[in-house]
């Protein structure tokens, strides 16, 4: 079973793509519908003996899915030129995965999407993926950015079926399938 997670604040591009590439007995859980607390930054979750937060929260429904999954795949729309603050927020929360190595030999794969061009948003998405990388080396998965995505200018398409066509779409998916299955 595989996780993938939409990193919005709602509803649209993120969960739409990543519910088209999903497989059946996959799950897909949207942060926008989690009630997930900020991280207090106590590293009780590195002290304790279970390894757990002390946050009581829908947090621990995202533990227990990615401990059951085989491979994690998140999208994250860009927001200030990073990925979502909930999203941000959720990556903060696996710090007792750093003392439990439970993502060891964990495959996380990431999308985004944002309003400028692939081209134009490269560094940002350079910047998140170097982001990915380091953080891959303390929690012990492995990650690969599979694809940035331009949803086009929010006051004029904002979403990926207008920018890309449904051939284009198409392939994109079958490419980033083949690559998750891979």
């Amino acid at each position: 079973m595989n996780l993938y997670i939409s990193g919005s604040n709602r509803k649209h591009n993120s969960y739409n793509f990543l519910k088209e590439i999903k497989e059946k007995d996959d799950i897909l859980i949207s942060l926008a519908e989690l009630n997930i607390k900020n991280c207090l930054g106590c590293n009780a979750c590195q002290s304790n003996e279970s390894n757990k937060c002390v946050l009581n929260d829908d947090m621990y429904k995202i533990y227990d899915l990615i401990e059951k999954c085989d491979k994690i795949i998140i999208m994250s729309p860009v927001y200030m030129n990073f990925i979502t603050g909930i999203l941000k927020n959720v990556i903060d929360r696996f710090n007792p995965y750093c003392a439990s190595e439970k993502l060891k030999g964990k495959k996380l794969f990431l999308l985004v999407v944002g309003q400028m061009s692939e081209s134009e948003q490269q560094e940002v998405a350079d910047k998140i993926d170097q982001y990915f990388q380091s953080i891959s080396e303390f929690l012990y998965f492995d990650f690969e950015f599979l694809h940035y995505f331009s949803s086009g200018d929010i006051f004029d398409k904002d979403d990926i079926d207008l920018v890309y066509s449904k051939e284009q779409l198409r392939e994109i998916v079958e490419n980033i399938k083949n690559r998750i299955n891979n």
